[in-house]
């Protein structure tokens, strides 16, 4: 988003709203060094009637404040064809030519929002994590991932970054299937962990839901990760185990995905499920 507000200037303003208090805020304005774009939160007890999160898609408003879009294509299901759709709808805007057609309309109403304030970003830098997330690019090294304050989930990431490693140092079919494995136990423990202790009555929500939109979008990327390995592993299927082999920027691509994910979902909600496992006497 800031990469984007940098290079449309004053034609367009890009507004990172978040629904998680000014701390989240401060976090993604300085993890993300955020500069040219709009950062801002809004409070808990004044939460828009209607929305999503960013990853299901952006809300394109004109300048006469009506809903263009209310929904972008989400990246989830199609991953960098999301930013060029919404680059779409934005030149289209700019340059005054008609819309792409569209079922999402409706009108902005100014009484939703709630209480904003302006948040200070991190120290002045490119959006680098933003660059790198659009082009696929990475070192291919596993990073290790910052502490989600669970014990049992940080020694999960580990040994994914571990599985990570070898399939970088093999690049074998037996270490993508090793991969997998460890992918799968860690999804499934974690998403156990996040509906019993953070989104137990998520389902039941009306309206708009931060928590549903996090599960949703949390829950769905991994199934996109593990979807992509079966794929892999499909598609080498055919050939003899020992003939079939893992190319360097594939497991490069891999690498980046997991930190992508890890930086995108995990420290989201690290804070609240260890301070509930705490509240529970859990030792998981």
């Amino acid at each position: 988003m800031d990469a984007w507000a940098a290079s449309f200037g004053a034609a367009a303003a890009f507004v990172c709203v978040s629904c998680g208090g000014p701390q989240l805020a401060s976090q993604f304005g300085t993890q993300l060094k955020l500069k040219h774009c709009h950062n801002t939160w809004v409070d808990e007890d004044d939460m828009p009637a209607w929305g999503q999160l960013g990853c299901n898609g952006f809300i394109v408003i004109d300048g006469s404040h009506s809903v263009v879009c209310k929904a972008s294509r989400a990246y989830l299901e199609v991953k960098t064809a999301a930013f060029r759709h919404v680059e779409t709808l934005l030149s289209a805007l700019i340059v005054e030519k008609p819309l792409p057609p569209t079922q999402e309309s409706g009108r902005v109403d100014a009484s939703i929002g709630g209480a904003c304030a302006t948040v200070r970003f991190g120290a002045d830098g490119k959006a680098e994590a933003a660059e790198a997330e659009s082009t696929g690019a990475g070192t291919g090294a596993p990073s290790k991932v910052a502490s989600v304050k669970v014990a049992v989930l940080d020694e999960e990431h580990e040994r994914c970054e571990a599985a990570l490693a070898r399939l970088m140092e093999l690049r074998s079919v037996a270490a993508l299937r090793e991969l997998l494995a460890a992918y799968e136990e860690h999804f499934a423990h974690e998403e156990a962990l996040l509906d019993e202790h953070l989104y137990a009555n998520v389902e039941q929500a009306t309206g708009f839901s931060v928590d549903k939109g996090a599960r949703t979008s949390h829950f769905a990327d991994h199934e996109a990760m593990t979807a992509g390995l079966r794929k892999m592993l499909s598609e080498r299927s055919e050939l003899f185990e020992q003939l079939a082999s893992i190319s360097a920027p594939e497991v490069q691509r891999l690498a980046a995905d997991f930190e992508r994910h890890a930086t995108a979902y995990d420290g989201g909600y690290a804070d609240r499920l260890s301070a509930s496992l705490a509240a529970a006497g859990s030792v998981a």
